[in-house]
């Protein structure tokens, strides 16, 4: 079996191309794991259900008791709480910023100094989100390490 990558910096969404004389049972297991890796979140607007791809997501935050989900075009909702959200998304390019929200460190446009030792990250829609001192570190750790798999 011959294995090939490319990398591609100007694709919006990362995708696999098999192409296979017979499938096999290694070449099943193989697409068993690209499927279990997609990162589906089930969402409710308007007592419908919608599955959103966590590559969609800006952000989440913790409102009312619920978790609202911020993509580029609208705000879906979780009734879960963030802790859980939190623990199925950190794998995910996902990182708390503040007691009551999580960002998807590869929305992130710029990040400058606040004030009180806070930062200011803005994302790719331009809405500008304050990170908690408290995380402050964690996100420019994730950002450099980013930075670091970019540039490899």
């Amino acid at each position: 079996m011959k294995f090939t990558t490319q990398k591609d910096v100007n694709l919006d969404n990362d995708y696999v191309d098999v192409r296979y004389r017979e499938l096999t049972p290694q070449l099943h297991q193989i697409f068993q794991i690209c499927e279990d890796s997609e990162s589906i979140l089930l969402c409710e607007k308007d007592s419908k259900t919608y599955k959103i791809d966590t590559n969609d997501v800006l952000y989440v935050e913790w409102i009312d008791n619920r978790c609202c989900v911020y993509t580029n075009d609208d705000i879906f909702f979780i009734p879960t709480s963030l802790k859980q959200l939190e623990e199925s998304l950190t794998e995910k390019h996902f990182i708390r910023i503040s007691k009551m929200a999580l960002l998807n460190i590869y929305k992130i446009k710029s990040v400058a100094n606040g004030i009180n030792f806070r930062l200011i990250a803005e994302i790719m829609n331009g809405e500008k989100i304050v990170v908690g001192r408290r995380y402050r570190a964690d996100l420019l750790k994730a950002i450099h390490e980013l930075a670091k798999e970019a540039s490899e």
